[in-house]
């Protein structure tokens, strides 16, 4: 079917949107849980708690962010990040 192609992970590295995540070293776990639970480990760390929330328009208090935006319930410290979904899905990902 020439509607499907294999994918092109190499194309991934040129979005401009932007991500919790910058590359370079260390290892991070990504758990998301829903209706299952998936788990992966991905080179790359954490974005600052200071750099994530100018991102997401908020601030840090004591090194930490506790707030709601856009209906997503935002937690994180340094090297943990967890984000909650209005349809209950959970996704967190931690410096390992």
């Amino acid at each position: 079917m020439p509607c499907i192609k294999p994918p092109q992970p190499e194309k991934g590295n040129e979005l401009k949107e932007e991500s919790f995540i910058r590359e370079g070293k260390g290892k991070l776990r990504v758990v998301i849980e829903g209706s299952e639970r998936l788990e992966t480990t991905m080179n790359g760390s954490l974005k600052s708690v200071e750099e994530i929330a100018e991102m997401i328009g908020t601030e840090a208090k004591d090194g930490k962010i506790e707030t709601v935006v856009d209906g997503v319930k935002v937690k994180m410290e340094k090297g943990k990040l967890e984000l909650e979904f209005e349809n209950g899905d959970k996704m967190r990902i931690e410096k390992i």
